[in-house]
């Protein structure tokens, strides 16, 4: 009977350390909530908008952005150009975080680029906008995917 009280006593210390350690905002969810609460966008990018691109997210929620997806063209009078797609996301009033993807060109089709990235990236405010590595480029159009799911915002 004692020993039963000890492992109580130690399980519920466990999860008490757990508690306090594990942030409020950042629910459990199962795969029927992910799926009830799924979000998809398509963001066109391109060189004439190399402004951050704002994406809507519903007002008290956060997204939590699973995969993002590239596929588009690229073309510079250099020798090479390596397109980038950068998203800011903001938590709260913190500062934006930066997250850069850079797909690879296809080996076949000179110019063309795809890419799909698993990622976890969470946002309150999100933000796309191109860069580029290499020559400055003549030419430069992409369709970013953006999927996950929202979540609640803590009240």
């Amino acid at each position: 009977m004692k020993i039963n009280r000890i492992i109580l006593a130690c399980a519920l210390a466990l999860l008490g350390t757990f508690a306090v350690f594990t942030p409020a905002n950042l629910h459990a969810q199962t795969n029927t909530d992910i799926a009830k609460n799924a979000f998809a966008v398509t963001v066109p990018i391109n060189v004439d908008n190399f402004n951050f691109t704002p994406v809507t997210i519903p007002a008290g929620k956060r997204l939590v952005v699973q995969d993002v997806s590239l596929s588009g063209a690229a073309q510079t009078d250099g020798p090479y150009v390596q397109p980038i797609i950068i998203l800011s996301a903001t938590l709260g009033s913190g500062t934006p975080n930066l997250h850069y993807y850079a797909p690879i060109q296809d080996p076949n089709v000179p110019g063309q680029f795809y890419a799909d990235f698993q990622t976890t990236v969470y946002a309150d405010t999100l933000n796309a906008s191109p860069a580029f590595a290499g020559y400055t480029p003549t030419f430069m159009s992409f369709n970013l995917v953006i999927t996950g799911y929202l979540v609640d915002l803590p009240k």
